[in-house]
């Protein structure tokens, strides 16, 4: 009987370290399997971020700019045209489409002597509207753009006061 016992412990126990080098297995390949996981979204999320380090960001909004005359009491306002770049890269070939008219020769603007074509990382440009541009509103513009993403960027809004 005593050996009948001694047999069954053996089988028990050779059964628990089977389950156990099993499990461990397991448990070995889950960790593997969650690791690669984790290497590749790391690299993804660096492919991203090296994409965005190459991408332009362009906007475009109305600005005002009061100036008061010497000697009198009256406010003389400026609107300007302000299309800013918020990306980390160069914007270049710029495209704008003000009420779908290019800007050099637009009414809607003065004293346009050349269109920019590229505009720096957290650099912006401004064109003067015209006196008239108000009777305008709203003014829908179009902007497209290369840069180094190697994608073309686009922004397209309806500006207003």
């Amino acid at each position: 009987m005593s050996s009948t016992v001694a047999i069954i412990i053996s089988i028990l126990s050779l059964l628990v370290s089977v389950i156990a080098i099993g499990v461990s297995i397991w448990t070995h390949n889950r960790s593997h399997n969650l690791q690669k996981r984790i290497v590749f979204l790391e690299e993804e999320r660096e492919k991203d971020r090296q994409v965005e380090k190459g991408k332009a960001n362009l906007t475009a909004k109305i600005e005002k700019e009061e100036l008061s005359r010497s000697g009198t009491s009256r406010i003389h306002r400026i609107y300007f045209l302000v299309i800013e770049n918020k990306g980390l890269s160069e914007a270049r070939n710029i495209e704008l489409l003000l009420k779908d008219h290019a800007i050099l020769g637009n009414h809607l603007l003065q004293n346009v002597q050349k269109e920019v074509d590229q505009i720096g990382p957290h650099s912006y440009i401004r064109y003067e509207f015209s006196s008239g541009f108000m009777r305008e509103l709203p003014l829908p513009i179009r902007i497209t753009w290369n840069d180094d993403s190697g994608e073309s960027g686009k922004y397209q809004t309806t500006l207003t006061l």
